[in-house]
């Protein structure tokens, strides 16, 4: 570095390395069977618990990741230089339903991002073969992949951590 060198009378060398923040994904299945009430219930809280993931996740040393249906897929990434979580709360509270099956946008626009992530933190509101294909290709390529359903009825399938409505909070708690 030869202002340093000039300056102290001495050879310095400055090095540079390239900074790498873990990027984090977190993506929120708004496909639901609308007018379904029980659906219904589920759906306000994957949008709320989604929410309560952004406004806890430290996006100081990170990137995050927010992607969902809103008649496209909508992706809105927060920290180091990018937009504040705010903002992703902003619009997760303008988020909608959307049909059952038009979940495989949702699944290619994230199967797009994984050269550059390195988790995923996935909410359901429904499961079905094509949900479980998704999960298992982002566990096959070696992701930290963390799956939740939000339904108030049935079992979740292996791998899947299952939430019910109105009883987000003791689930989480059993997730620890």
């Amino acid at each position: 570095h030869w202002k340093s060198f000039a300056r102290t009378g001495k050879p310095v060398v400055k090095e540079y390395q390239d900074e790498f923040f873990e990027r984090h994904a977190l993506v929120l299945d708004t496909g639901s069977r609308i007018g379904d009430g029980g659906e219904d219930a589920a759906f306000e809280e994957a949008v709320a618990l989604a929410a309560s993931f952004v406004y806890t996740i430290d996006t100081q040393d990170c990137l995050l990741d927010l992607l969902f249906l809103g008649g496209e897929v909508r992706a809105y990434t927060a920290g180091r230089g990018q937009m504040r979580a705010e903002h992703m709360l902003e619009a997760l509270a303008g988020v909608g339903p959307s049909a059952a099956g038009d979940f495989s946008a949702l699944a290619r626009a994230v199967m797009a991002r994984r050269a550059t992530l390195s988790s995923v933190i996935a909410i359901f509101v429904g499961w079905d073969d094509e949900r479980a294909r998704f999960i298992a290709s982002l566990r096959a390529e070696g992701f930290g992949v963390r799956a939740l359903l939000v339904r108030a009825e049935g079992d979740a399938p292996p791998g899947v951590f299952q939430l019910r409505p109105g009883k987000i909070e003791q689930g989480l708690a059993a997730l620890r």
